[in-house]
């Protein structure tokens, strides 16, 4: 049983940061992680502010020139249909488009996924690999905090008291091939065991790899880049990231799957990566 609370839908950023300074307010954007957490007792907040009327929050821009501008209020579906992210962007497309049914992913927002922050949030390691920027709204102004900081553990992140996610800021994209991969237990709507996104860019020598849902928060792969430029030979080059991969996350057991499963299929995933995304 969700207990009864109050509920307000602002106009205006100002409306919204004074209405979460009540104690015991949360956030609301899609609302497909936090209604869940109420129907099941694990919030249980006084006051619902539900940012989806902002105008900042309706926000969206795309040029590969000049970056990405998604406000907290578009859908996941908007970003899975989108023409210009599934040709210049296509491992956001499909990370979008891979969360839930369509359903929920016409409510669900990309936003709403990384402030949710479990250690399998899909969208997170395509923001990773693409540099991506958390824009802040608070009671002292807007901030900026790289995804890789805003993340900061099993369901935490960097949002204080009274603060929330206003838009998310993709710098130009490289002109790199990229990739993203995800594996669940069932076809269709299931969380993912793993999941994982990468791209190479051949003129800026430039290989990243982040790996999902196998430690407390994402992994973005290190010294990915040095290996892409002293290894020339595609299957020497995706054995070696696999590797690394396996050596530097975490899982766990649990009821989903075992840890060396998960061990198992990061290099399997930093492998298929790799020679999709390095092919010529």
């Amino acid at each position: 049983m969700i207990k009864p609370f109050g509920f307000i839908k602002p106009k205006t950023v100002e409306e919204a940061l004074s209405a979460l300074q009540v104690p015991n307010s949360v956030c609301l954007a899609g609302g497909s992680d936090l209604l869940v957490e109420m129907r099941n007792g694990l919030k249980n907040p006084d006051l619902v502010v539900d940012i989806k009327g902002l105008k900042e929050a309706a926000e969206f821009s795309f040029d590969p020139r000049k970056g990405i501008t998604i406000g907290a209020g578009v859908s996941l579906n908007f970003l899975a249909a989108h023409k210009g992210i599934r040709e210049s962007c296509p491992a956001l497309a499909e990370a979008a488009a891979s969360i839930g049914s369509y359903q929920i992913r016409n409510r669900a927002t990309l936003v709403g996924n990384i402030c949710n922050a479990s250690p399998a949030a899909d969208m997170a390691p395509v923001l990773y690999i693409l540099g991506a920027e958390m824009v802040i709204a608070g009671p002292g102004g807007e901030k900026t905090l790289p995804v890789s900081e805003f993340m900061t553990g099993v369901k935490q992140n960097a949002l204080s008291a009274g603060e929330f996610v206003i838009k998310v800021n993709i710098p130009p994209l490289p002109r790199a091939r990229m990739a993203f991969m995800k594996k669940q237990r069932v076809r269709g709507h299931d969380l993912a065991l793993i999941n994982a996104a990468g791209l190479a860019d051949a003129d800026a020598q430039l290989l990243r790899i982040c790996v999902g849902a196998c430690a407390v928060r994402p992994v973005l792969l290190e010294g990915t880049d040095e290996l892409y430029r002293k290894e020339k030979n595609p299957d020497k080059l995706a054995e070696a990231v696999a590797g690394l991969a396996s050596a530097s996350v975490s899982p766990i057991d649990d009821v989903r799957a075992s840890a060396e499963y998960r061990r198992d299929l990061v290099r399997v995933f930093a492998r298929r990566i790799v020679k999709q995304v390095c092919a010529a």
